[in-house]
């Protein structure tokens, strides 16, 4: 009888190679994959840090200002901002308390064009007065900044003045209280012809 010896060691021999294998390392790529996210978050958080101190406060209108109008701390908003550092921004401590040169919209970022030189405000042979204009008298498409015409009077006239603030309703109905500004010289005849009813036109920015 012959016997056939069968078993994992006759190719054993022929290949002098074991069939058991070394364990595989598993995982030697985590501690290298850990240390590039520390890298990488440090670099990242350096950049933040760099351009957080870059952070510039903008002053922004949060309501509609009218020429003129005194700034409170209701009318605006700070919001801090990259990439500005070129920009004429008005200062906060200028901006608060500070008049605007013009009609301001909401939203607005205030520069320092925006704000007007209250030491020389009115201007130079300028004067700023207070009168009631009845129903029809001025233009309904006039807005503050206006150029408007007084056209007269039985004193003289046309007289040119600015319309710096729409004002309050008056006492009656459709009236309304306004803040003109005129040239010095013509106070007494702008205020006459404007109690006296005397229309306004508006006339084309110059």
């Amino acid at each position: 009888m012959t016997t056939t010896l069968s078993g994992p060691h006759v190719s054993e021999r022929k290949t002098g190679k074991s069939r058991l294998s070394l364990p595989r390392r598993k995982g030697w790529k985590r501690p290298f994959a850990g240390v590039a996210a520390v890298v990488v978050g440090g670099v990242v958080a350096a950049w933040a840090a760099g351009h957080e101190e870059e952070r510039v406060p903008m002053v922004v209108t949060a309501e509609d200002v009218a020429a003129g109008e005194a700034l409170t701390i209701a009318d605006l908003r700070i919001v801090p901002a990259l990439g500005v550092e070129d920009l004429d921004l008005a200062p906060v401590d200028e901006a608060l308390g500070g008049r605007v040169a013009m009609p301001v919209p909401a939203g607005t970022v205030l520069t320092g064009a925006m704000l007007a030189d209250t030491s020389g405000w009115p201007g130079p042979g300028q004067a700023v007065v207070a009168v009631q204009t009845q129903p029809g008298m001025l233009p309904a498409s006039a807005r503050e900044g206006a150029l408007l015409l007084v056209l007269g009077s039985e004193e003289g006239g046309p007289h040119s003045v600015r319309l710096h603030s729409l004002g309050e309703e008056g006492d009656l109905a459709g009236s309304r209280v306004v803040e003109l500004v005129v040239a010095e010289d013509e106070v007494a005849e702008v205020v006459g012809a404007v109690d006296e009813g005397v229309r306004m036109a508006l006339m084309s920015a110059r």
